[in-house]
C-alpha cells in the first residue's frame, strides 16, 4: 500500500504532536511529583524545627529535675553536703543560733555548758526537721524534670511519626511522577504507532 504525500504529512504531524503531547504530560507529571516532594520536605523541616524549639523550651525544667535527682542520689549514698549547703537550712540554722547566742549572752552565759548543749541540740533538731522538707523539695523538682522529659519524649515520638508519614508521602509522590512520566511517554509512542498504522 502506497502512502500519499498528504498521508505522510498527516502521519508526521500526528507523530510530532503525539511526541510533544507525551513530553508535556511527562514533564507535568515530574513537576507535580517534585512539587509534592518539596512540600513534604518543607513540612519535615518544620516538624524538626518545632520539635527542637519545644525541646529547648523544656530544657530548663529538665535541667532542674536532673540537678535535683543528682542531689537526691548523693544524699542517698550518705553524703548530705547538698542538704547542709541549702540556703533555707542555713538561714534557719543561722537565725536560730544567733537568737540562742544573743539570749545566752544577755543572761551572761554565752559559753556555758548549758548554752553549748542547747546549741548542739538545736542544730540536731533543726537538721532533722529540715531534712524531710529539703528532700521533698528536691523530689518535687525531680518530678518536674521527669514530667518535662516525658513531654519531650512524647513530642519526639509524635514528630518521628509525622516525619515518617511525610517521607512516605514524598516517596509516593516521586513514584507517581516516575510512573506518570513513563505512562505519558508510552501513550505518546502508542499514539504515534496507531497514527502510522492507520495510514
Amino acid at each position: 500500500m502506497a502512502i500519499t504525500t498528504a498521508a505522510a504529512i498527516a502521519m508526521g504531524v500526528t507523530a510530532v504532536a503525539g511526541a510533544y503531547s507525551a513530553n508535556r504530560a511527562s514533564s507535568a507529571a515530574r513537576g507535580a511529583a517534585n512539587a509534592q516532594s518539596s512540600a513534604a520536605d518543607a513540612a519535615t523541616a518544620e516538624q524538626r524545627r518545632q520539635y527542637d524549639l519545644s525541646r529547648q523550651d523544656q530544657m530548663p525544667w529538665m535541667d532542674a529535675g536532673r540537678g535535683a535527682l543528682d542531689r537526691l542520689t548523693t544524699a542517698s549514698t550518705g553524703d548530705n553536703s547538698n542538704f547542709f549547703a541549702s540556703p533555707d537550712y542555713n538561714f534557719r540554722r543561722a537565725e536560730g543560733q544567733r537568737g540562742m547566742e544573743q539570749s545566752a549572752a544577755a543572761r551572761g552565759g554565752a559559753f556555758s555548758g548549758n548554752a553549748l548543749k542547747a546549741l548542739s541540740e538545736f542544730n540536731q533538731n533543726i537538721a532533722a526537721g529540715e531534712y524531710g522538707d529539703w528532700w521533698n523539695r528536691q523530689a518535687g523538682l525531680a518530678g518536674v524534670g521527669q514530667a518535662a522529659t516525658n513531654q519531650v519524649g512524647q513530642l519526639g515520638a509524635q514528630t518521628a511519626n509525622n516525619i515518617g508519614k511525610l517521607q512516605l508521602a514524598a516517596g509516593d509522590a516521586r513514584a507517581s511522577g516516575i510512573i506518570g512520566s513513563a505512562n505519558a511517554t508510552n501513550q505518546g509512542i502508542n499514539n504515534a504507532l496507531n497514527a502510522w498504522l492507520m495510514t
